[in-house]
């Protein structure tokens, strides 16, 4: 490849036309026909020196299979093994399958076929340059004298290596592996090897090269399913692959350009690209209008072809290439490169149109599919109930996560409702599947199931009623779901399932799980009678409603996974309910495979228990109303003297303003503020629409950026200032919460 067209390669890169390359070759074709391997290569440290790249292979018929890369910290595998250890390591067909289950990262090539690895490592007493790996196909022992002859090319290697860098650990990966033929045996002693050799890798095989750039990066195209892991790519195995320095990707939005990723170019330049209208006349629109490429090779040369379009002078050569889907030009992507030179040649250009192909055709696979998982969660956070409603004698919250594989929506729900009765009805719910049907019929029954307990209808009669709707829909899917009604005023609840495993309820460290009449599932027998189930809650009682999703049920089975929910709710049961939920979500594995989703009701019954009757109080700001910070305040203040609190009247306008604040500034809808005084503490809650939790900023020593920082700072305060803090999902959005210890010198 014509690298040097545009940057000569930093000091110690492997390159065809060096003695490095020289020694690295002759060293790898000794190898390769004395221990007569399948493939042959060397593996040198990036620049980084965080990973070990494929530098250069003998050209044989498995070349193309060969790992472009190994994690240095990884040793599963005998090429980084053996670079840190500096000991050859030989793995056998059971070694080489062993390693791809036991690695924590993903193989970068697939194996699909036996094989044995043996790897020596390049070092010296001082320095360590490298590994020479080989790979025999069919897998066969290695014996102790091909052990010893393979470490003493290697060791031979580094010494010279060590020479040539004057002792120090200067020999680096190129940015692409270079192909050296195979060619005939070399003949021991033969005087003129060295330079034949220095000829051979100077005339590498550049279509083998080429052809396993296109290959890599279809391959790990292949696996990259977000917008920025393909960005990431096109920098890495295209940019910096042809001597690029910095680079931008716009893309056609409407009749504008939108720059989907940029590195390396300042903000400056980034700003200028984008929006431009198409109808603007840049190098950018000329490439995507005609779809050819268009290469400069200085700034200078960009401004006297675009007049209207500044450019650095001193900057280097720049190249604008269209990105091509279905033979129309999606986008354009720009690359800057070190140094004025001439332009690309006609080969790289090509290679690099083609590569550039592959990047634009899955950017677009990609960019549809955020857009359908957009769509998808939207319709299901669309689903999700509101804030839960303002209940003085109980504390609520809720938890629901969507599957993170297939299409990320599905049936489960819950509900926290004000019956007209003043009882409290919690609703949690599984409709089978998991896929926008699934969700659409979860979207009807939760409206069915509000409606009928709205009329005053108890936990058994909602589920006759909406089991009998769901029946009449004709949507072939049946659904579990559990209700409960709890009378906060006599210290009782009412449940009743159809198929829906039954709440647990904690009173201290007793946690049981109530025995139900359980009725079948919602829209399987139109006839069913459900039953309900009375029980009593005494103040401090925690009742948790989920669905199976919360469950380890795959390792644990469905019982042992429910006694261990029940293990941690009565472990746990007693701390503040936001972390007893993050507690119960997080703690399985279930949720780590993603594979189910998962709702859970908490609810903790204050009733009327002795010296810690809470005492609330609630206010509402309007959307996007910074005044209403103010009125806050206000309330504050009148809320804090009718209680006999006034002396925490300044620490609680700080953290209320600060939190508000940042509530209105990134959410779109109204923002709830709830207060609840207990006898030593108080707790306040502002629940919002946005579902991002809030983040603090770490305070920088620029001040230029601690400008941009500022937004942050205000959860500094909060957790300088509070006793507890944190931030959890609510419905559609979110609640932050945080807790004030009340001082002993209070009136």
């Amino acid at each position: 490849m014509d690298r040097e067209l545009f940057a000569q390669p930093p000091y110690g890169v492997i390159d065809p036309g060096t003695r490095q390359g020289g020694l690295v070759a002759s060293a790898l074709l000794d190898v390769y026909h004395r221990l007569r391997a399948s493939t042959c290569a060397a593996y040198l440290p990036t620049e980084s020196r965080r990973t070990l790249a494929a530098s250069m292979i003998v050209d044989s018929p498995l070349g193309f299979g060969i790992p472009s890369g190994f994690d240095i910290d990884d040793l599963s595998w005998p090429t980084t093994r053996s670079y840190r250890t500096g000991n050859l390591v030989a793995f056998d067909e059971v070694d080489v399958w062993e390693g791809v289950r036991r690695s924590p990262h993903r193989f970068p090539t697939n194996i699909t076929f036996s094989m044995a690895v043996v790897s020596a490592p390049i070092r010296t007493s001082r320095n360590r340059f490298g590994t020479i790996g080989i790979r025999l196909v069919p897998p066969r022992s290695v014996t102790t004298e091909e052990r010893e002859y393979m470490q003493a090319v290697a060791d031979r290697l580094a010494a010279d290596l060590e020479e040539l860098t004057g002792g120090e650990e200067a020999v680096t990966a190129p940015a692409v592996p270079v192909f050296i033929p195979a060619g005939p045996e070399p003949a021991a002693g033969d005087p003129d090897l060295e330079p034949r050799l220095l000829e051979a890798v100077a005339s590498a095989t550049v279509r083998s090269s080429h052809l396993y750039q296109i290959q890599r990066l279809a391959r790990e195209l292949a696996g990259a399913a977000q917008v920025s892991d393909i960005l990431a790519l096109a920098q890495t195995r295209v940019v910096q692959a042809f001597g690029g320095r910095a680079s931008a990707l716009s893309v056609v939005e409407g009749e504008r350009l939108h720059v989907a990723g940029a590195a390396g170019l300042p903000r400056e330049a980034v700003r200028d690209i984008e929006g431009t209208p198409l109808s603007r006349r840049t190098p950018e629109t000329d490439t995507v209008a005609t779809a050819r490429a268009r290469i400069f090779g200085s700034g200078e040369e960009v401004e006297r072809a675009y007049p209207g379009v500044t450019v650095d002078p001193g900057e280097g050569a720049r190249g604008y290439f269209p990105l091509l889907h279905s033979g129309r030009a999606m986008g354009c992507y720009t690359i800057e490169f070190t140094g004025s030179r001439k332009p690309l040649s006609a080969t790289e250009t090509t290679l690099l149109s083609l590569l550039l192909e592959q990047v634009a055709q899955s950017l677009t696979r990609a960019r549809s599919q955020e857009v359908e998982h957009a769509l998808t969660r939207r319709i299901q956070h669309t689903l999700l109930p509101g804030s839960p409603p303002h209940i003085p004698e109980a504390v609520t919250t809720a938890r629901y996560f969507s599957a993170t594989e297939g299409v990320a929506v599905g049936g489960d729900w819950y509900d926290v409702l004000n019956l007209p009765d003043g009882s409290i009805g919690l609703v949690i719910g599984d409709v089978e599947g998991h896929n926008l049907a699934a969700a659409a019929v979860m979207g009807q029954l939760r409206s069915v199931v509000r409606a009928y307990a709205a009329e005053g209808h108890g936990p058994a009669v909602v589920l006759e009623r909406s089991n009998s709707v769901l029946s009449g829909l004709d949507a072939n899917l049946f659904a579990t779901c559990c209700c409960m009604w709890v009378d906060v005023a006599a210290g009782a609840a009412t449940i009743a399932s159809a198929g829906h495993p039954g709440p647990l309820v904690g009173d201290g460290p007793d946690v049981a799980q109530p025995q139900l009449a359980v009725g079948p599932p919602l829209g399987v027998d139109t006839r069913a009678v459900y039953r309900e189930t009375a029980i009593d809650l005494r103040p401090g009682s925690v009742v948790a409603l989920f669905t199976d999703g919360l469950l380890e049920e795959r390792r644990l089975g469905f019982d042992n996974a429910v006694v261990r929910l029940t293990g941690l709710l009565a472990d746990k049961g007693g701390e503040d309910l936001e972390v007893l939920a993050d507690a119960m979500v997080h703690a399985g594995s279930a949720r780590e495979a993603g594979s189910d989703d998962a709702a859970l009701v908490l609810m903790r019954f204050e009733g009327a228990r002795p010296h810690e009757t809470a005492r609330v109080a609630r206010m509402s700001v309007q959307r996007h109303d910074l005044l209403g910070v103010a009125q806050t305040r206000r309330f504050l203040r009148d809320v804090l003297q009718r209680w006999s609190l006034l002396p925490m009247l300044d620490d609680l306008e700080v953290l209320v303003s600060e939190v508000v604040t940042n509530a209105l500034i990134h959410a779109h809808s109204e923002v709830d503020l709830r207060l609840r005084a207990y006898r030593h503490r108080i707790r306040v809650e502002v629940r919002d629409s946005d579902p991002y939790p809030p983040v603090p900023t770490t305070l920088l020593q620029d001040d230029a950026r601690n400008v941009e920082a500022e937004s942050g700072r205000g959860l500094l305060i909060v957790d300088a200032l509070a006793t507890a803090w944190g931030s959890s999902p609510a419905g559609r959005g979110k609640t932050t919460w945080f807790e004030i210890s009340v001082r002993a010198d209070r009136p």
